[in-house]
């Protein structure tokens, strides 16, 4: 299984609803305006998957010409960039995931398996408690504390997040969040559902 998304097979309409989904940081809720005629044009232009838009607007000279083709606002497509770019997770140290045992991690570190891809790509045959930390975070927005917080809740994986529903995962990551104060964020229902539905993304994407 890999670590992320496939970008060829992420339709660019299937994008344009997770984006719609989501809980977009303030300064990228522009991407909202005109959002179905935008996608549409991409479409148009033969652009059917992120991997082909990413490609599209990879250096200001592709968005230049863009620009002429479609007419779509030079400051809407460095922001859908820049968006496009947070899809694939970066790996995180094995080292920032909380609770973990720090002699097991050097031990991990001296063998060169020293971030969430690196354990994930060559422990997906045992389900330890460091392999399930490892696959959570490979939910966008999803950090090492977040991952260990869906943990205690009993979300060991992406599949039981894909499972979830939004009400019940909110509550049940909150009441361990109250007790552990594992992170300060004020999450809401949206960020769950946005959660789940990534997941989704990766089960069906990453096989």
């Amino acid at each position: 299984m890999k670590y992320n998304l496939d970008m060829e097979r992420l339709s660019v309409q299937s994008y344009k609803e997770l984006l719609i989904g989501q809980n977009l940081l303030p300064g990228r809720k522009s991407l909202m305006q005109n959002i179905d005629e935008n996608f549409a044009l991409f479409e148009k232009k033969g652009i059917m998957n992120v991997s082909q838009l990413k490609k599209s607007l990879s250096s200001s000279q592709k968005i230049a010409a863009f620009l002429v083709d479609c007419g779509i606002a030079e400051d809407y497509l460095v922001i859908l960039k820049r968006e496009m770019n947070s899809l694939e997770q970066k790996p995180v140290s094995l080292k920032s995931f909380p609770g973990i045992d720090a002699i097991l991690i050097e031990q991990f570190y001296d063998a060169g398996i020293r971030t969430s891809k690196d354990y994930f790509e060559k422990n997906q045959s045992e389900a330890d408690e460091l392999l399930c930390l490892c696959d959570l975070v490979r939910i966008n927005g999803v950090g090492p504390v977040a991952a260990r917080a869906f943990y205690d809740a009993g979300y060991k994986s992406v599949s039981d997040v894909a499972g979830s529903d939004a009400v019940s995962m909110l509550e049940m990551v909150s009441n361990v969040n109250k007790i552990k104060q594992y992170y300060k964020a004020n999450l809401g229902i949206k960020d769950m559902q946005f959660c789940i539905d990534f997941a989704r993304l990766l089960i069906s994407m990453c096989a």
